[in-house]
Parts: C-alpha cells; structure tokens; sequence
C-alpha cells in the first residue's frame, strides 16, 4: 500500500453529438488545442451538475449527461496531477445555438474520423469509447469489471498535457 496518494484537480468532459453524429469540438484561447467541452469541479460539486455547468458555460448548450465513458490521469506541464471524467451527452438546446465563452476561440461539429486529425490521443479515446457499440448501457452506472478495465488502460496512454 502507497501513502503517496493522488491529489489531483478533477475536470469533466462531454462526448457531445448531435442528432446527425456530429461531435462538439471547441478550441481553446489560451494555445488554440482542440478539446472536448467541459472543465474542473467546484470543491463538493457532483460530477453530472459541474458536467452540466461547464457545458452551459462553454457552449451555452443545456445536456441530458448519459453515460461514463472513461477517466483519465496525468501530470500536466506544470506537474500538477490532473483526473479528467468523460461521459456522452445529447443536446437539449439545439446545436446551432453555441454560444463560447472567453475560453474558446472557436467550435466546429465534426465527424468522429474527422476529429482524429485535431483532438489528443486521451479526448479521441473517450470519443471511440462513445462509439463502440458493444458497450451495454443498462450496465454503465457499474464501475466494476470491465468498465475499470476501459478506464485503466485509457490512463495508462495518457501523455503529459498542459490542461
């Protein structure tokens, strides 16, 4: 048993599709990367609600929040621990109201292949997960089995990041 424990900033991210399989791609301000919508929790904020919050804030779309995805660890490059939650979410606004805030420059809805070419290798991972069908949504809210097995080997690709 470790006593060098994890404290990380914990961040939430949406898979966020629309009714025709457009994913919701936003590119930061702050060095013009490409990412998923979402961002870090309040101090005892539950997940789905800062989820929720975030989303409104970024995009000013309102998001029925589904199902985990993934989750994600690393050091930034400010080698400060980060842990990042990634769920699929549908509109309930619709998609051509984004409205971005200071932290983005743009947005696009793209095509999962097409955000290959612009989104990291731990966003896209959450985006395959979001699209592999075998997944068995009665069984999503379960975090044993073979959900640990996704959500580990989704953290063990991770490279260093500066989010």
């Amino acid at each position: 048993m470790t006593e060098d424990h994890l404290c990380a900033t914990v961040s939430v991210r949406g898979v966020l599709t629309d009714p025709h399989g457009q994913l919701l791609v936003v590119q930061r301000s702050s060095d013009r990367q490409w990412e998923l919508p979402g961002g870090r929790l309040a101090p005892d904020e539950p997940p789905i609600h800062g989820l929720k919050r975030e989303l409104i804030e970024e995009t000013g779309i309102s998001v029925a929040v589904e199902t985990i995805l993934c989750a994600d660890s690393w050091i930034n490059d400010r080698t400060q621990d980060r842990f990042a939650v990634y769920y699929t979410c549908s509109c309930e606004t619709p998609e051509s109201d984004v409205i971005l805030s200071e932290e983005h420059i743009d947005c696009q809805w793209i095509s999962p292949s097409a955000a290959e070419t612009v989104l990291c290798e731990k966003h896209m991972a959450a985006v395959r997960a979001s699209l592999d069908t075998d997944i068995d949504l009665d069984d999503s809210t379960d975090q044993s089995g073979d959900t640990d097995v996704a959500m580990s080997s989704v953290t063990a690709q991770s490279p260093r990041s500066d989010e």
